[in-house]
């Protein structure tokens, strides 16, 4: 049987494939618009690697999606979901060792949100920009957010909002790890 966190990677996959074929995108195709290698793109439409953020908008980019879309099929007639803690969808941070999981795993779901997890002295380093709007809370911790040539300094119950085609990146200057929840819409590239 499979672990969840497999199984997480294994339907992320398996979404991956079916929008790409449902856009009649070949493989080599993404992989070229993507600048994402054949093998990689192959090992994650299997379950059998994991995605960094980053690499996963420049998917959704290419395919005209929005990224929530990549995350789990729709739950029929409920109104609601619940995601218990630790059973979001695992991700990973480019150049570090952040924590990351995604917790709304609902295809037409018009919010994104991320857990992340910042060891000291790491976090998002390289700036993002996208379309749509973000919200950042800082559930414990310090954090220091860049937003173009700005900075900002928060700390625990702080929340920043911003429209997210700002520059963004932020790290964890502090002695111990910070947890952060961004909130955003997703991005339609």
């Amino acid at each position: 049987m499979k672990s969840n966190e497999a199984l997480d990677d294994y339907k992320l996959g398996a979404n991956i494939r079916k929008a790409r074929k449902d856009r009649g995108v070949s493989l080599e195709q993404l992989a070229t618009g993507t600048k994402l290698s054949v093998s990689f793109l192959s090992q994650l439409e299997r379950g059998k690697a994991n995605v960094s953020v980053e690499n996963l908008m420049k998917i959704a980019k290419f395919l005209d999606i929005s990224i929530v879309r990549l995350f789990e099929v729709e739950n029929g007639q409920r109104l609601g979901s619940v995601i218990r803690k630790g059973e979001g969808v695992v991700l990973t941070v480019e150049g570090s060792t952040a924590y990351c999981e995604s917790l709304i795993r609902k295809r037409s779901a018009n919010l994104q949100a991320t857990l992340y997890v910042n060891p000291p002295g790491e976090g998002r380093k390289t700036p993002l920009s996208h379309k749509g709007e973000e919200l950042v809370f800082v559930i414990r911790g310090e954090l220091i957010y860049y937003l173009n040539d700005q900075e900002y300094q928060l700390r625990d119950g702080d929340v920043m909002y911003y429209r997210s085609e700002a520059l963004h990146s932020w790290f964890n200057p502090g002695q111990w790890e910070n947890v952060i929840l961004v909130v955003n819409t997703p991005p339609i590239m």
